[in-house]
């Protein structure tokens, strides 16, 4: 059966509970993703709402309703999907890192689900624990230059007491996707309010496109 992963629930939290999704690296590697079948995707993504109508759609308010509830304000600190939606709908450029993370990124803004990743090769246990984190416990996002003290009202996963994601907004610079894994545990976030079938069109995409 191979490597389970497994994910506990500590303490009084929010009524989530991330679905996770391993998936080994393909016998031929990891595909690629070329401009054309990029490009072709983007434009679905531009035709299917404006920038105006975007707020308004449910799968993007229950996001925004779930950050307030967190105490985040989503018009300054955007859900991940909705920041990739606008930044797709407005025109700009498309973040390319590596074929892994582009792919995900395409099914995260088609499916407007928030989707964490993280790399096996260095989750230093099987047990994903989803908590409050400390006041003044250190974190290591993707793009920080140095840790960063939490305040206490930060939900995260962590693995063997390492915060390893803020849910469901930033993962860790440790267990980021390098591009050559040999396999990636994505988080698929789910959030109160949102369509439960979302998260499972996603978890399809993720399946197919890795197949």
């Amino acid at each position: 059966m191979g490597i389970q992963y497994t994910l506990e629930r500590v303490g009084d939290l929010p009524n989530v509970d991330p679905r996770l999704l391993l998936i080994q690296k393909p016998s031929n590697g990891w595909p690629p993703l070329d401009e054309e079948e990029l490009e072709s995707r983007l434009e679905g993504i531009r035709n299917s709402s404006t920038l105006e109508q975007l707020r308004d759609q449910p799968d993007i308010a229950a996001y925004r309703q779930f950050y307030w509830r967190l105490g985040i304000d989503p018009t300054k600190r955007r859900p991940s999907a909705e920041a990739l939606v606008r930044r797709i709908i407005a025109g700009k450029p498309f973040p390319r890192i590596n074929p892994i993370v582009d792919r995900y990124n395409l099914i995260s803004a088609e499916n407007r689900i928030s989707i964490g990743a993280l790399s096996t090769d260095y989750l230093s246990d099987t047990k994903l624990t989803l908590r409050m984190a400390q006041q003044n416990e250190p974190f290591m996002g993707i793009g920080f230059q140095e840790p960063k003290p939490c305040t206490g009202q930060e939900l995260v996963l962590s693995v063997a007491g390492e915060i390893i994601a803020l849910y469901p907004y930033r993962d860790s610079h440790n267990t980021r996707i390098r591009g050559d894994d040999s396999a990636v545990l994505f988080t698929l976030c789910e959030v109160p309010e949102l369509d439960e079938s979302r998260i499972d069109n996603a978890g399809k995409s993720l399946k197919s496109e890795f197949s």
